[in-house]
Formats: structure tokens, C-alpha cells, sequence
């Protein structure tokens, strides 16, 4: 079981390592920026520049400013972009260990060695969580030394764990998704497009939720409704209510996935 998890790890190592250390540069930098544009007053002129809608779309809060560098990171990473990066992780992370073996025939080699389906998916599985919490632990393990190295930069612990495991959870429910719809097709592209569409789609429901009152209701359409930056700075008590939806998505789709891979015909 650990060869073939150590055999995953080290073809898929790249683009994991990659994605890690990319969005923890982007951390790494907003971080050591916020005390110079706190002092020139460049944030708040972007706050007072920027539409509302643009505003709640990123998940900024008019009201409450940049009062703390969680607050600027909220809306420029863990906002938008952080579903975009989520979903573009997962999806190829998905498509690398499933999908792409079963359209090239590459998995009939495993198997055919002394390895089962289930030792395969359950490897499969264990990677894509290992990918998702080595990213968030080299987030936070920056803004841990951005906050202890940088002056003016203070991090409330508390709001730094709720947003990192709201963020695992939420990377544990998307990698879960993808891989279900990555046992699903034998077409590597297929199974890319359906998975991507359903998250593409959730993305533009919590944009569309932004827009006005009229269209809150579209962020109960979208998993990303799920890790509000706005509730988690908050402290609002929705936190542990989204906790435990995502760990039961998080089960439900990577049990359906051990299911359905078993279940299967796979073409050589």
C-alpha cells in the first residue's frame, strides 16, 4: 500500500509542490505589503474605489476595512481566487490519478501487478489528501512567519486556525467531488469537463450571489458558500454548521468514489 502511495506521490509531486509554494509566495507577499499600504492609505482607497458588487463578490467587508491582515487576505486570496485555485488544484490532481490512467491505459499496469482496486482508489484518495493539507500548512506555516518577522503584521490565532480548516475541509469536499467524476468516465477529457462545469458553475452562483439581494439565494447553490471569509472573521457560530457539511460531502463523494471504481469496467 505505501509503494503505490509513494509511486503517486512522487509523479504527481510537481505540480502539488508547485501549487504549495505558489499560493504561499502570493501569502507571503500580500502579508509583507500590509503595513506599507496601511500606512500610504492605498487600501482604503481601493475599498472606496471598488463597486459594492465587485466588493461581495471578493468577499470584502466596506464596513469593517482592513482593520487586521486577515481582512485584506480574506478578499485577495481566500475571496475568488482561492475557488479558483481550489478547483484548478483538484480537478488536474483528480484527472493525474484517475481519470488520465483510465483513458490511457495505464491503470490496467497496476492492476495488473499485485495491487487491487481498492488498495489503487484508497492510494489515490490518501494522495489527493495529503495534497490538499500539505497546501494549506505551507499557507499557513508563511503568515505563521510573516506574523512572527514582520513588523506590524498581527495575526489573531484563532481567526487563522477557523480559516485554514475551513479552507482543508472545503479542499477535502472539492478533491472528493473530483475524483467520484474521475471514476466515473474512461474519457480523461469528459470526466475534466463535467467535474469543472459543476465548480465553474458553483463559482459563478457565490459572484452572481454578490450582485444584489435580489440573488442571495444563488450562494446556497455553490459549495463555496461553505467558507465565508466575512462569517469566519466574524466568528459568527455558522462556523462548525460548515465544518461538518464539508467533512460529510468530503465522505460521501470519496465513498461513492471507492464504490463506483470498484464497480466498473475498465477498457484497456
Amino acid at each position: 500500500m505505501m509503494t503505490i502511495i509513494w509511486s503517486l506521490l512522487k509523479h504527481n509531486g510537481k505540480p502539488i509542490t508547485a501549487y504549495a509554494i505558489g499560493t504561499s509566495l502570493y501569502l507571503l507577499m500580500l502579508a509583507a505589503l500590509y503595513p506599507s499600504m496601511m500606512k500610504s492609505g492605498l487600501l482604503e482607497a481601493k475599498l472606496q474605489a471598488l463597486p459594492p458588487e465587485v466588493l461581495k463578490a471578493f468577499q470584502y467587508d466596506k464596513m469593517t476595512g482592513f482593520d487586521n491582515v486577515l481582512d485584506l487576505l480574506g478578499g485577495n486570496y481566500y475571496g475568488l481566487i482561492f475557488q479558483i485555485i481550489a478547483s484548478l488544484f483538484l480537478l488536474s490532481l483528480a484527472a493525474r490519478l484517475l481519470a488520465r490512467p483510465i483513458d490511457n491505459g495505464e491503470l490496467i499496469l497496476y492492476l495488473a501487478a499485485p495491487i487491487t482496486r481498492h488498495q489503487y482508489t484508497a492510494a489515490a484518495m490518501i494522495v489527493m489528501l495529503l495534497a490538499s493539507t500539505c497546501l494549506v500548512l505551507c499557507n499557513t506555516l508563511v503568515l505563521l512567519l510573516t506574523d512572527w518577522f514582520v513588523s506590524g503584521v498581527s495575526i489573531d490565532g484563532l481567526t487563522l486556525i477557523r480559516f485554514q480548516l475551513n479552507a482543508l475541509l472545503l479542499l477535502y469536499a472539492i478533491g472528493g467531488f473530483t475524483l467520484f467524476i474521475a471514476t466515473l468516465f474512461d474519457d480523461e477529457r469528459r470526466a475534466f469537463s463535467i467535474a469543472g462545469g459543476v465548480l465553474i458553475l458553483s463559482i459563478v452562483l457565490t459572484i452572481g450571489a454578490g450582485l444584489s439581494e435580489k440573488t442571495e439565494w444563488m450562494r446556497y447553490g455553490s459549495i463555496f458558500s461553505l467558507f465565508n471569509t466575512q462569517q469566519l472573521l466574524e466568528g459568527t457560530d455558522q462556523f462548525l454548521i460548515h465544518l461538518l457539511t464539508l467533512a460529510s460531502i468530503s465522505l460521501i463523494f470519496h465513498v461513492g468514489a471507492f464504490l463506483s471504481f470498484r464497480k466498473r469496467s475498465l477498457s484497456i
